[in-house]
């Protein structure tokens, strides 16, 4: 069992809901559908390009700061700290992961809270990533000539990579192990080093290197947006109408950062427990190694059923928007209102993960060991009311941003109205099993 599973669903007592928990479903499922009115109202006649044409305003602050060299180095240095800090304390700190920095670092201030983060504020990986700060070291001493990524593989390799982390943390059983962390963190370092020296800077962070490319991902949904006369501020969500490379590698990227997100709930739900158990006759004789590919292939299987279902409902939309339209261009445009969904879904499931565990990293900092962990903000019934009111949030922003792309891509009022009714059932469908979910560690109710 990782770190994250032994803290993230550790709520402590349950709640007992006031009313039915399929009262609540419904009712969520509900207020998607209103928000679908409300918009076909509201925004109904934006068609064409200008559908998805949004305000900006300059930040002159914000590109002052962002051009300023100091600001780059600092925030190189930060990163760079931060990863070595890992690495180190994660070989020679204590081997319990409660009181080991590395842990908290890599699952909670990065993992959980760096991209909820993101997402609120804007990328802030492109000052921290250290990655990109070891590059600008090494190239002082040796700049070779890069050659050139094959454009075949997409973003394939970061699709693989980030399976792979997802595996760490929700499969393997060691992810909660110090030395293991800060080994793979040094690994990875010098893979990813090795491939922008060999690759070139850029390339390798934009279509390898999954923690730049999901960072990428999320800031599309924040306020903060680059230009070509600096740094603007737009209104949250609407980033992610602007362009954005199509493939089909592009969307299981999306989908993965979905589907994995739902397996690491789905875990904690008797259902999910009941077929672990229906499985042992599998696994069992193969112990730990036999445990994680089972979680290993549910991580798979959860990902192929979500691509599946997307898929079918985008060729629907399709379908119902009566345009002949670039397919892999259209889906991967609808792929992108799925973002909103990820990234509050990634917030409400780590609501208490953040209030409570990030804490726990604060009695390890010198002169601060007297410090006491607050759960004022972790109560069972807090934390599910705040994770009904972040995914509803975050699925009426998806199916705004849907209406927007439908109204640009079928051209008219009528085509973009009809292409969104199995949009909605998604959108209706997504929030319902997510409230489901989540509410299986934390409530009680019929």
């Amino acid at each position: 069992m990782t770190l994250a599973a032994v803290l993230l669903h550790a709520f402590g007592p349950r709640y007992d809901l006031p009313i039915s928990l399929a009262l609540y479903l419904y009712a969520a499922g509900g207020v998607v559908v209103i928000s679908f009115v409300l918009v076909a109202v509201l925004a109904g006649e934006k068609v064409g390009p200008g559908a998805i044409g949004y305000p900006s305003w300059p930040a002159g602050l914000l590109t002052a700061l962002d051009r300023a060299r100091v600001v780059r180095l600092l925030g190189g240095l930060v990163g760079l700290a931060a990863l070595l800090l890992v690495i180190g304390t994660g070989f020679f700190g204590n081997n319990n992961p409660f009181y080991n920095p590395a842990e908290y670092l890599v699952w909670v201030y990065l993992w959980a809270g760096l991209v909820i983060l993101t997402g609120l504020i804007g990328n802030l990986w492109e000052y921290l990533n250290p990655f990109g700060a070891l590059h600008w070291l090494v190239r002082r001493a040796y700049d070779p000539q890069p050659r050139q990524l094959p454009g075949r593989l997409g973003v394939w390799p970061a699709i693989v990579l980030y399976y792979c982390f997802v595996f760490l943390e929700l499969a393997s059983g060691v992810a909660n192990q110090p030395k293991v962390v800060a080994a793979l963190a040094l690994i990875y370092t010098l893979f990813t080093l090795a491939g922008m020296l060999v690759f070139g800077r850029d390339a390798w962070l934009g279509r390898v290197e999954f923690l730049t490319l999901l960072l990428d991902l999320v800031s599309r949904f924040s306020p903060v947006e680059r230009t070509e006369k600096g740094l603007a501020l737009r209104p949250w969500g609407v980033g992610l109408l602007r362009p954005y490379p199509a493939g089909w590698d592009r969307v299981v990227f999306v989908i993965l950062t979905l589907s994995s997100l739902a397996f690491d709930g789905l875990i904690a739900t008797q259902q999910w427990q009941n077929l672990s158990t229906a499985l042992e006759p599998l696994w069992l004789q193969f112990g730990s190694i036999g445990f994680a590919l089972v979680r290993g292939a549910g991580i798979l299987g959860v990902t192929l059923v979500f691509l599946a279902v997307f898929t079918v409902i985008v060729r629907l939309v399709i379908y119902f928007g009566y345009v002949r339209v670039d397919v892999p261009t259209t889906v991967t445009a609808f792929a992108m209102t799925l973002v909103p969904i990820a990234l509050v879904y990634n917030a409400a499931h780590n609501y208490s993960y953040l209030t409570v565990n990030a804490q726990q990293a604060i009695p390890l900092i010198p002169g601060l060991s007297g410090y006491r962990v607050t759960y004022v903000l972790a109560n069972a019934a807090l934390v599910w009311y705040v994770q009904v009111v972040l995914i509803v949030i975050g699925h009426v922003i998806a199916v705004y941003i849907a209406h927007l792309r439908a109204g640009e891509r079928f051209r008219s009022a009528k085509n973009a109205l009809l292409s969104q009714y199995p949009m909605l059932l998604l959108m209706v469908g997504y929030t319902m099993t997510s409230l489901w979910i989540l509410a299986q560690p934390t409530t009680r109710g019929g």
